[in-house]
């Protein structure tokens, strides 16, 4: 795995994922800001950083994620 890809924590659901594409397949990567999500984005926490999708806007700052796909080739 990539240093700046990241495990899911939460499933995404049907729609957010490209078609023909496993969960494991999927990860986030950090996009760079800084600050409190909204409602369905997804950021980046946790003593070991996984991704999570925000239940409901929040206050506090976290680093701001998006979904990728990673290749086959690479282990999971």
């Amino acid at each position: 795995m990539r240093k700046n890809h990241y495990p899911l924590a939460d499933c995404p659901t049907m729609e957010e994922r490209p078609a023909r594409v496993t969960q494991r397949n999927l990860r986030c990567e950090a996009t760079g800001e800084f600050r409190a999500p909204k409602k369905g984005e997804w950021y980046l926490s946790g003593a070991i950083v996984e991704g999570y999708r925000a239940p409901a806007d929040l206050n506090t700052p976290y680093h701001i994620a998006k979904l990728i796909v990673v290749g086959q080739e690479e282990k999971l």
